[in-house]
């Protein structure tokens, strides 16, 4: 990828980041099509053992 395309690429990211930030539903919708929470809102197998804080890992 290069300077060009990221740059596209990051102005998608921030509108659609901008687009769903206040909408809940929205923001659920998209981690439900990313695959990252189920349809009831739980997290996937693969996802619920990740820490990502240092002081806990």
């Amino acid at each position: 990828m290069n300077k060009t395309e990221y740059d596209i690429v990051k102005k998608l990211l921030e509108k659609r980041t901008k687009e769903i930030k206040n909408n809940q539903t929205e923001a659920r919708s998209v981690l439900v099509r990313a695959g990252i929470f189920t349809e009831k809102g739980n997290l996937k197998k693969v996802y619920k053992d990740i820490c990502t804080l240092p002081s806990l890992a």
